[in-house]
């Protein structure tokens, strides 16, 4: 009888030891579904890359005091065959700079991608996106919508991509700073993207995939595209641009919204079928700029009309990611 009662304690702890690992791949199934929605699920990820500036004979650039120059460049990242991850530098145009023998050219990409990029030997291609150092010029006039007595910012600044400083909140307060007439002007324009004014976000939240379709019409509007049929690198790569960071799962979402946004991914061919620009809607007058520090950022408070709210705050970036725009937008909270 003592040992009857053994067998059967020994059985119930068996089956529950089966149950028990059953329930925990079920865990592990909808866990990697969840990652899945992250980083680690996104189609394409760009990012920003430090290169070494080289002359004609191939030879690095230095400044005055020795130092190596070096320039910012858009890349996607890829993984070889060993798990390592790298980039592949892009042109203007979103796709691979190739070298004179047509291969692509690469650059290193730091690991944990959190500290100071590492920079690569290559040459960089006549193909690929140039950052340039403009000459210092005069200060433009303000608009008048910021105080006229607080110090205008210095438009060459640049910022550095380094990975490791925290985007503010829109609740963050800073020192009240002034931008050129032209700033001014490329902000506003950025903040009318019709129906941006539809979805809040900090930055940590990631940026919504439905304001993002709206954007990735409006820029292609911008670059002077008629509706149709588009690859889909560059129209990643601009909301890149735009927001400053890579706008994830984009391709496997958008079309959840292509009803109200008028774009669509076309998975089969790998394009972005743009059905029609939108008309503008909201309309921002800017009224208030605070310097928040760390690296560029800046909180932008405007009034709002056209639509359902009346202000609207927007924590930017000053960056030459686009040297068209200037800036990318970090995080937005319209009343």
């Amino acid at each position: 009888m003592k040992k009857a009662f053994i067998l059967l304690i020994a059985f119930i702890i068996l089956i529950s030891c089966v149950f028990a690992s059953c329930s925990d791949k079920e865990k592990n199934t909808q866990n990697s579904s969840t990652t899945g929605e992250g980083l680690e699920g996104n189609d394409t990820e760009f990012g920003i890359e430090s290169q070494d500036v080289t002359d004609k004979d191939g030879k690095k650039v230095t400044d005055k005091k020795g130092n190596t120059v070096t320039t910012n460049v858009a890349v996607v990242y890829k993984t070889d065959k060993k798990g390592k991850r790298y980039g592949v530098i892009l042109d203007k145009d979103g796709n691979p700079a190739k070298d004179k023998n047509g291969n692509e050219i690469t650059i290193a990409a730091d690991d944990d991608n959190t500290g100071s990029k590492k920079s690569t030997t290559n040459t960089p291609s006549k193909n690929a996106a140039k950052t340039t150092t403009q000459k210092p010029t005069k200060p433009e006039k303000t608009t008048g919508t910021t105080k006229k007595d607080v110090p205008l910012t210095d438009s060459n600044s640049t910022t550095k991509f380094e990975g490791k400083e925290v985007v503010p909140k829109t609740s963050a307060t800073g020192t009240e700073v002034n931008f050129s007439v032209k700033d001014q002007n490329i902000l506003k324009s950025m903040l009318e993207v019709p129906y941006l004014y539809t979805k809040n976000y900090e930055n940590s939240d990631g940026v919504p995939i439905e304001i993002a379709a709206h954007t990735a019409v409006w820029m292609s509007a911008r670059d002077g595209n008629s509706t149709g049929i588009f690859p889909s690198s560059p129209v990643v790569l601009n909301l890149f641009k735009y927001y400053g960071q890579t706008v994830v799962n984009f391709k496997t979402k958008c079309n959840k919204y292509s009803d109200k946004t008028s774009i669509k991914y076309i998975k089969a061919n790998d394009t972005f079928d743009i059905k029609k620009h939108t008309k503008k809607v909201q309309n921002v007058s800017i009224t208030k700029i605070e310097d928040l520090g760390n690296n560029n950022y800046y909180k932008v408070t405007g009034k709002v009309s056209g639509c359902s709210k009346k202000t609207v705050v927007a924590i930017v970036q000053k960056n030459k990611l686009d040297s068209s725009l200037g800036f990318s937008v970090k995080a937005l909270n319209w009343k």
